[in-house]
This record gives C-alpha cells, sequence and structure tokens, in this order.
C-alpha cells in the first residue's frame, strides 16, 4: 500500500517540484553528446537513404526549456504535415468526387445513352481499372517516386475526363473509355495519397494526418451526389468538366508545394535473394517489375465475368452461347491470374525466371489472417457504399421520379458521419482500431436490410433514417482499417494498401453487377425489357410516352427489383460480422507510449479470457516478420 501511495502522490509531486536543470525535458539534454552530433536539417529533405523512417515526436517537449534540437523538429513536423495537407488536398477530393459525383446523375446518363439496362457499366468501366491498377500505382510509385506518380495519375485523370464530357450520346463506347482512364487516374491518387500519408511519420502522426483527409473523404462523398444531381438539371456533362480545373490546381499544388517532401525513386531489389545482390538500375529494369501479365488477366478475366452477368437475362438467356462464352473464358482467366500469381510467390516458380518482378497480389500477405480478413471488410464496404449511390439513386429517380438534383441530395443522408466517430476512437478514445472497426462492420448490414424494408414500404423518412445508418457504418471502417494495416504490416506498406483499396473497388463491382442483374431479370420476369429495342423502357423518354398503368406497373416491379437486390446484398455484408470475429487490434501510443498490436483474435481472447498478447511495433526487425520495421517496402 505504501508503494502505490508513493508512485501516485509522492514521486509526482516529487518531479513537478524537480528543476529543470535536474530534470532535463528532453533525451538531448540528458545526454549533450547526442545533441553536438545532430545536424539541423529537416528529415524529409535528406537523401532518401539518410530519411529516418519515423518522425518521432515522443522527445519533443512544449516546455519553455526544450533543447534546440527538439523546437527544430517540432517545427519541421509541423512544417512538413501542413505542405503534405494542402499538396494532396485537392487530389484527393478529385478522386472521392469522382467515386459518387454520378450517383444522382447516372440513370439520367444511362437514359441519354439509351443504355438503362447497362447503366452499371458507368461505374464498372471506372471501378475495373481502378480495381486492376491499384497494385500498379503502389509498384509506380516506389520505382518511379511519389512525384512522378501523382502526376501521371492528375494527367489520366484528366484525360479520361475530358472523354467523358465529350461523348455523343450516340458513342456509348466513348463513354466508357472515358470512364475506365477516370478510374485509372482515381486509383493513383487514392493509393498515392495513402502511401504519402504513411512515408516518414509514426503510426500516432499518421492517425493526426489520416484525420484530416478522412474529412476531405468524407466531404467528397457526401456533397459528390448533390453536386451531380443539381449539374445534371443543367447537363451532365458537367460531372465531368469540374474536374478539369480541380485537376490542374491540382497539377500545381503537387509540383510547388509537395515535391520537395517525396520520396523519391527506391531501388530495385531481387524479391527472393539478399538486398546486397546488385541490380540493373536502368528505366527498363525499373519496368520489369510491374506484374503485366497478372494486370492483363485481372482486368479481361473480371470484365468479361461482369459482361456476362450484366447481359444474362436482359438482353439474352442465360443459356445463350453470348452468355456463357464470356462467363467461361472470365473463369478461366481468373484461374489463370491466381496461378499466375501463386506461381509469383518468392522461391515458386515464376519468381526464379522473373527475380525483381513484384506480384500483382502478395499471396503471402493476402493469406495471412488480419490481412484476409481486413480485404474482406473493404469488399464489403465497396459493397455498401456503391449499391446506396447508385441503386438508391436509381430508385428516387425511376420509383419516385424525383429529379437529378432532388434525387442527389436525399443521398446526402448517406454521408459517412461515422468517420467522425472512428477519428474520436484512433486520436482520442480508445485509441484502438478493432472497436471502431467491429461497430461498423455490424451498423452497416443492419442498415442495409432496414434500408430495403424502408424501400418496399415507400416510406420516406425511415429510407432517410436508414441511409444515415448505413453511412455511419460505412465511415467508422474508413480510417480504423488503414491504420490497423499500417500497424500490422508496416514492412509492407504499399502493398497491404493496395490490397485493401482494391478490396474496395472489386466489391463495389460486383455489387453494381448483380444487383443490376437481380433488377433486370426481376424486370424480364414481369415482362418489362430496358435493352435497347425500339419497344423497350430503355430512356426515360420511352418510359414518358407509356400510359399511366403501365408506368405505375414499371415503377412498381422496378421497386421490387431494387430492394431484392438490397436483400442480396446484405447476405455479403452480414458475412463481414462473422469476418471480424478473426480480428486482431491495435493500440495507438499515445504521449510517447509506443504502439502495439495484438497477437490472435482480439474478440477471442476476451471472451475465453485469455490475457491478450500485445507485441511493440520496434524499428529494426526483419521485415519477414508481421510486426516489422516501420519502413516502407522497396
Amino acid at each position: 500500500m505504501a508503494t502505490m501511495l508513493y508512485k501516485k502522490f509522492l514521486k509526482k509531486y516529487s518531479s513537478q517540484q524537480t528543476s529543470p536543470s535536474q530534470t532535463p525535458s528532453c533525451i538531448h539534454q540528458r545526454d549533450i553528446s547526442n545533441a553536438s552530433d545532430i545536424p539541423l536539417v529537416e528529415p524529409h529533405t535528406r537523401r532518401e537513404k539518410d530519411i529516418p523512417r519515423t518522425i518521432d515526436k515522443s522527445f519533443v517537449s512544449d516546455g519553455d526549456d526544450a533543447c534546440e534540437v527538439c523546437r527544430y523538429q517540432k517545427q519541421a513536423l509541423r512544417k512538413y504535415r501542413w505542405k503534405v495537407i494542402v499538396g494532396l488536398s485537392c487530389p484527393f477530393l478529385v478522386q472521392a468526387l469522382d467515386s459518387t459525383i454520378i450517383a444522382g446523375a447516372l440513370p439520367y446518363i444511362a437514359s441519354d445513352f439509351h443504355q438503362l439496362s447497362q447503366l452499371n457499366w458507368i461505374i464498372s468501366a471506372f471501378k475495373l481499372t481502378s480495381a486492376t491498377f491499384i497494385p500498379l500505382w503502389a509498384q509506380y510509385a516506389d520505382v518511379f517516386g511519389r512525384y512522378t506518380a501523382i502526376q501521371t495519375a492528375l494527367l489520366v485523370m484528366l484525360l479520361g475526363s475530358i472523354l467523358c464530357s465529350a461523348a455523343p450520346v450516340t458513342s456509348f463506347a466513348m463513354l466508357l473509355v472515358g470512364r475506365a482512364f477516370q478510374g485509372l487516374g482515381c486509383s493513383g491518387l487514392l493509393i498515392i495519397t495513402k502511401i504519402v500519408l504513411a512515408d516518414k511519420v509514426s503510426l500516432k502522426e499518421n492517425a493526426r494526418n489520416n484525420t484530416t483527409f478522412t474529412i476531405v473523404a468524407g466531404i467528397g462523398y457526401g456533397v459528390g451526389p448533390v453536386i451531380g444531381g443539381y449539374l445534371t438539371q443543367a447537363s451532365w456533362r458537367w460531372c465531368f468538366i469540374i474536374n478539369v480545373p480541380l485537376g490542374i490546381l491540382g497539377l500545381a499544388l503537387a509540383h510547388f508545394v509537395l515535391r520537395p517532401e517525396l520520396l523519391g525513386p527506391q531501388k530495385v531489389t531481387r524479391t527472393n535473394s539478399p538486398t546486397d545482390v546488385e541490380v540493373s538500375q536502368t528505366f527498363r529494369a525499373k519496368v520489369a517489375t510491374i506484374d503485366f501479365v497478372g494486370q492483363f488477366l485481372f482486368l479481361f478475366g473480371i470484365g468479361l465475368l461482369v459482361l456476362g452477368l450484366t447481359w444474362a437475362g436482359s438482353y439474352y438467356p442465360w443459356s445463350d452461347v453470348k452468355v456463357l462464352t464470356p462467363l467461361i473464358v472470365g473463369c478461366i482467366l481468373t484461374v489463370a491470374f491466381i496461378a499466375w500469381e501463386y506461381l509469383m510467390l518468392p522461391g515458386s516458380t515464376l519468381s526464379l525466371s522473373f527475380p525483381t518482378q513484384k506480384a500483382m497480389i502478395p499471396f503471402n500477405l493476402v493469406c495471412s489472417r488480419n490481412a484476409g480478413v481486413l480485404m474482406y471488410i473493404n469488399f464489403v464496404t465497396g459493397m455498401a457504399m456503391y449499391a446506396v449511390f447508385y441503386f438508391v439513386g436509381l430508385y428516387f429517380a425511376l420509383v419516385k421520379q424525383f429529379a437529378s438534383g432532388k434525387s442527389g441530395l436525399n443521398l446526402i443522408y448517406y454521408m459517412p458521419g461515422g468517420a467522425y466517430i472512428a477519428m474520436f476512437a484512433c486520436n482520442k478514445f480508445p485509441l484502438q482500431t478493432f472497436f471502431p472497426l467491429i461497430l461498423g462492420t455490424f451498423i452497416e448490414p443492419l442498415g442495409i436490410t432496414l434500408l430495403a424494408l424502408a424501400l418496399n414500404s415507400n416510406n420516406q423518412s425511415t429510407i432517410y433514417g436508414m441511409l444515415a445508418l448505413t453511412g455511419i457504418g460505412t465511415g467508422l471502417r474508413f480510417m480504423p482499417g488503414t491504420l490497423h494495416s499500417i500497424a500490422y504490416f508496416p514492412a509492407q506498406i504499399a502493398s497491404i494498401i493496395s490490397m485493401t483499396c482494391l478490396s474496395t473497388s472489386l466489391g463495389g463491382i460486383i455489387a453494381t453487377t448483380l444487383m443490376l442483374n437481380i433488377f433486370n431479370n426481376t424486370l424480364r420476369a414481369s415482362g418489362i425489357s430496358f435493352s435497347g429495342s425500339a419497344d423497350s423502357a430503355s430512356s426515360f423518354d420511352a418510359i414518358a410516352g407509356m400510359n399511366p398503368q403501365q408506368q405505375a406497373f414499371l415503377r412498381e416491379k422496378a421497386k421490387r427489383g431494387i430492394v431484392l437486390a438490397f436483400y442480396a446484398l446484405s447476405a455479403f455484408c452480414w458475412l463481414g460480422v462473422l469476418a471480424c470475429l478473426a480480428l486482431g487490434n491495435v493500440q495507438i501510443g499515445k504521449s510517447g507510449k509506443e504502439d502495439k498490436v495484438c497477437k490472435g483474435s482480439y474478440i477471442g481472447s476476451v471472451l475465453w479470457r485469455r490475457d491478450v498478447a500485445l507485441e511493440t511495433i520496434e524499428e529494426g526487425q526483419s521485415e519477414s516478420v508481421e510486426h516489422g520495421t516501420r519502413s516502407l517496402e522497396m
């Protein structure tokens, strides 16, 4: 008891009475020899090989007696943070807007092209290239540098926006090509932003930076449908034209503000041998690190599966050769992709033939428990996001007959408000990632299920409430998921971030394709077709030409198709709750404390009253260990 009282009161009191000369405020004052050896140079301006992998705040004192080194480090950290925020906010906002800005406009764009039955391709063309090339951008940022990567991504996004805005209504293919380029560019902006935020800083500082960008993402996702809806009332082409000034501003900010702070090209190394083996650093050698075969197999494998599922039941019967051919070929290419990526593992057959090539999907990472669970969580998050944005938007436009502006405005209820709860959880209390992740994973399917009931009953107030509830569940997982993945795989930051982002995009593709298939088949079973034939309801003008009884019948069946599609989606989301039971936990260090990760299932440890095994994230550990160094994977 005496010892406890001493530690709680007397020791604290004695430490407060200690003079500055007796208790130095920082490590440099405790050991003067250290201070003389530390150059007053901003860490992020030094040569790459001298850059510390973390900018440590634990020894920086806020008191007046802080040493000169500490004051300079604190000033340099603040300056670095603001440059990153200013330089990346515009590109990050562009990709967030591009993901949602056509949510309210989508039915009207498809209607102008007489392609209501194919409206998922306006989304899928964007998400296919986004998903496929996320790993490429991670590799590109490593071998050519962050600055080159972000400028390239902005230029590709601008090209896609120009093609979309200029596409004539007789050329649906041109619109899809533009959307594909937009997806390619936006995937680069997303992944490079996340990688830059993780460069050079501790997990606690990363949490602070991610807080800012979570706010930016929340604003972009929330106001995107509103902006797009009202722009569509003038012309849906403005949804793409608006990207041009934003993209040009992003190019300028990246060049004049961000360029000096970014890591340059990383050294090309072999994937299955010691790093001291000499490897060519030429342009050709850098290009050879990219898994082009994997990119091709994934893009066309998933693309053909999407094509077959879109046509099945809408344009052609399931037994038709035009449906079976893309489905069979798509399955073959997908299996070939999995086999190729497996053989690219270090030490496997293909890795010996291509020793510097980085696999698109690192199976050794994906097969680990926390990475696999995080990927599925992001997968169902992508499913929910794009289902809500595009199919609730279709419900408002087709069933409720709202104008595009009103449809977009109603979608603002889905603003991921849970993101702000997650920011509090990661920055204030409880400073852990498991709780917001499991809470969001439970709330989202609950909201999706109740939303389907509300859509079926046409209860407008309940629809708004369930949109808000689903948005909370979605937003709760944005920031904690990123921090959780970085903490568990600090030696593979680029790889794990690209895998989780790929999962989100893939979830969006699968959700919109399956839901549109259910929607189209429900209408077809009722004798209604949205195909492009002359007697079909392929546009809003064609629907307006029907008599009132036909219109009422179509809207009732359209509502039924959308509700069934949401019920099917909820099954995938509820499986995410079960997956979360295997998730570990990350304790984010505060006030100089170290970050720690939980080995094993966190919920299992709590339920069976076992001690939670925590492991400190320390520098200098082997990159092959799951809790390795904080360095970026080269």
